[in-house]
């Protein structure tokens, strides 16, 4: 089955615009809102993208086979359409224009385990423990949906989902460019923000790129999504090379909790194994042990690299804004704007975004 994208667009917008002022139907907002909150508590969101999917492609055609998410793999099934193409054509680029949360960021958010493996929905792919709930409720709906007669029940559905995942989609205030700080209250305000709530480490690493951002200019500068089992790079924060973008000058691990030398060992090696010759790791929990730097050092030049250990922020602070090639008072003060950048890409909270304008507030 051939999902036309411009009809499926348009159901979209005219949903989206109904949501704002039209009844929703309190069933599907109740269950939206509980599989929103089972995949905040679990370790997957892409399920919230799979069920606006799977709402949308029965708002098209009631015929379509919700369960037969992969047409190679369902031959002489009429029914089958490709989930992964509706999704990305689709649902990806109008959640963006129009302002609702799918749970992920990803341009290709069916890219994502467990259904880059599946063949058809529930072929018993091996799913995440920590999002098996989300997973089996979210199979429920589709169940619901799949028994759905007609393809305005499904609009109604997708009308509810599109309310409440509005609530979910972060919104940010903007950067206050009068903002300035001096070198040692910068440090003072990022133990404050690191502190208040770690987020999974999403907070210490925009620091550390935006600090990055100030030595080597944003364009060189790669922040990956945190926990991505994609990952391409072979740190947190990598800073491509001035002479050749495709080689990595120096790539930096950004932990908020304990290290052991274990941990700095595997990094160092991934490095290796990835031609980063100048590796480094940003060490920021306050339970953090003193390691056998010298150990370490002789570990690293065995592999010909050079690894740079920072405990805490006042030396990492220092040396990127010695380094940048500013002044160290006019580095901090960028400093403030490269970082609240990095807090909104990797998907801090709103909250955090908050704090640090706070913080960094002229008295």
């Amino acid at each position: 089955m051939k999902i036309d994208k411009n009809i499926a667009a348009r159901i979209v917008r005219e949903e989206a615009k109904a949501s704002e002022s039209g009844p929703l139907d309190a069933a599907w907002t109740e269950k939206v809102d509980r599989l929103s909150r089972l995949c905040a508590d679990g370790v997957s969101a892409t399920h919230i993208a799979f069920l606006a999917t799977a709402m949308l492609a029965k708002a098209v055609d009631r015929r379509a086979d919700l369960f037969a998410i992969k047409p190679t793999h369902a031959p002489g099934n009429l029914n089958a359409f490709s989930a992964r193409t509706l999704c990305h054509s689709v649902i990806v680029p109008l959640a963006a224009e129009l302002g609702f949360s799918i749970g992920v960021t990803g341009r290709e958010p069916l890219n994502n385990q467990p259904y880059f493996r599946m063949t058809r929905l529930g072929d018993d792919t091996p799913v995440h423990p920590g999002g098996r709930a989300a997973f089996d409720y979210m199979v429920e709906l589709v169940r619901e949906l799949t028994a759905l007669k007609d393809e305005a029940l499904a609009r109604e559905a997708l009308r509810a989902f599109i309310a409440v995942r509005r609530r979910y989609q972060p919104r940010y205030t903007d950067h206050d460019d009068g903002a300035s700080i001096t070198p040692d209250r910068l440090v003072l305000a990022i133990t404050r923000l690191v502190n208040d709530d770690s987020e999974g480490g999403r907070r210490a690493q925009a620091v550390v790129a935006g600090l990055m951002d100030i030595f080597a200019g944003p364009d060189r500068v790669e922040s990956g999504r945190i926990n991505d089992p994609s990952r391409k790079y072979p740190g947190d924060v990598c800073v491509r090379s001035n002479d050749d973008p495709e080689i990595w000058e120096k790539a930096i691990e950004v932990r908020d909790k304990p290290v052991t030398m274990h941990d700095v060992q595997i990094f160092g090696k991934k490095c290796v194994d990835m031609g980063v010759r100048e590796a480094a790791v940003v060490m920021v929990s306050g339970a953090q042990q003193a390691l056998d730097t010298a150990a370490l050092t002789r570990w690293a030049n065995g592999f010909g690299i050079g690894l740079t250990l920072f405990r805490g922020w006042p030396g990492f602070v220092e040396q990127a804004l010695f380094w940048s090639g500013e002044p160290k008072p006019e580095a901090a003060r960028r400093a403030i704007q490269f970082i609240h950048q990095r807090l909104v890409a990797v998907e801090a909270s709103p909250a955090a975004v908050v704090l640090w304008q706070s913080l960094v507030r002229a008295d």
